[in-house]
């Protein structure tokens, strides 16, 4: 089900290869450096297991405050260029949302990447919100890649 009233698109060229990306998405240290949504922040990843059926397990956010919990399940896998995760997010009150499908595209232009990020979310409002979010995961795996 791919509906553009409700699927949020993400394109940006980062100044690294691809290979360096794909890994910033499936590695747990990468991982719990760009879940810190802030400087007070905390992420730890509880679980990863980087295989189709495999998932991973995250939870983050302000120190000492409830955390947001993140759990995906890799639907499929083409490295360095495709993952495909069917996501669900909790967070403190009803934030959050169940079962939506992430599709990360990674192509290569000449040594930088191409990153196409595609998420398929219930409802407009989930898809602006998760627009609020998306683009500051991205800058710091950015960040990550590239320092």
């Amino acid at each position: 089900m791919n509906n553009d009233d409700t699927t949020l698109h993400i394109e940006r060229v980062i100044d690294a290869p691809r290979e360096a990306v794909f890994a910033a998405w499936t590695m747990a240290a990468a991982m719990e450096e760009w879940y810190q949504d802030g400087p007070d922040y905390e992420a730890r990843v509880l679980e990863l297991d980087v295989r189709v059926g495999g998932g991973f397990r995250v939870e983050w956010g302000p120190a000492g405050e409830p955390p947001y919990r993140e759990t995906g399940v890799y639907r499929e896998i083409v490295e360095p260029s495709r993952l495909v995760i069917i996501e669900t997010l909790e967070g403190p009150g009803d934030a959050g949302w169940r079962d939506t499908q992430l599709t990360i595209e990674l192509e290569d232009q000449g040594g930088k990447t191409r990153l196409k990020l595609t998420h398929e979310l219930p409802s407009r409002e989930l898809r602006d919100g998760a627009a609020g979010g998306w683009p500051g995961f991205l800058d710091r795996i950015e960040r990550y890649v590239t320092r």
